[in-house]
């Protein structure tokens, strides 16, 4: 190899080991704890960068060329669910030995999660005036909240390619897709259409997935940041991103 450019330099693996710090001494999974959720950050920049990518083919009226990026998309979601389970292997007593100095801290803080919202076309506008993001990520976040959407780009690719004018009911022209699927264009928006399902429910589990998670950890606890604990995710299970791609599977 080109000096430079051996598997540690070009990975900056020595960097990368230094940034777990534990903040109490002798809590045995602490070190668990940090990295689990640095690799969910490294996997959301991850996704971010897919869902931009689909988006933008989805805008260009070619939808065979976003199915790749949200088939990725799926699967590393589907992989850092497993990430979750290894949360749950900590017993409350584990966690609690290491939770104190974190009060100031909260999973609800990740910006990239609230991007991935944002960009899948759903989330809250109010996420770009919470005061736990700073002024830098609060500018990000309403870049990109100004970013055509996932589902935006799927409603203007099926639009054109069935016909339907704004004015046409969207359920209609979702429920025509699925029923006649037969051209290379059409099959792909179909290929489309379930990959969003699949996405929308992966998104669906992490939330379900984490409420369990602060059932088992902290049960009905206040949260670390200040949060309600398992009052907040209980507010968002019944959240979907694309409500019509779940009500279209009634009217077929």
């Amino acid at each position: 190899m080109a000096k430079g450019s051996d598997y540690s330099t070009y990975l900056r693996i020595n960097d990368l080991l230094q940034l777990q710090v534990p903040l109490t001494d002798d809590a045995s999974d602490e070190l668990l704890f940090i990295v689990v959720h640095q690799s969910c950050e490294l996997w959301f920049k991850v996704i971010i960068d897919e869902l931009q990518r689909a988006s933008a083919f989805l805008h260009e009226r070619e939808p065979w060329r976003a199915v790749s990026h949200l088939r990725r998309t799926v699967r590393m979601e589907e992989l850092l669910l497993t990430h979750l389970g290894l949360l749950n292997t900590m017993s409350p007593e584990d966690v609690l030995a290491f939770r104190d100095p974190l009060d100031a801290a909260s999973g609800f803080q990740s910006f990239q999660f609230r991007a991935i919202e944002l960009l899948s076309g759903g989330g809250s506008p109010a996420v770009l005036a919470y005061e736990i993001f700073d002024e830098e990520q609060r500018r990000w976040l309403r870049e990109m909240s100004e970013s055509p959407s996932l589902w935006s780009g799927f409603e203007h690719a099926l639009r054109a390619s069935v016909g339907a004018s704004a004015q046409d009911d969207l359920i209609d022209a979702v429920r025509e897709l699925y029923r006649h699927h037969d051209s290379a264009e059409l099959n792909a928006l179909h290929t489309v259409a379930e990959l969003l399902v699949d996405h929308d429910e992966n998104l669906a589990l992490w939330r379900f997935q984490h409420k369990m998670m602060a059932a088992r950890q902290i049960g009905r606890r206040p949260g670390t940041g200040g949060g309600v604990g398992m009052a907040y995710p209980d507010t968002t299970l019944e959240q979907r991103f694309y409500p019509i791609l779940w009500e279209v599977r009634s009217v077929l």
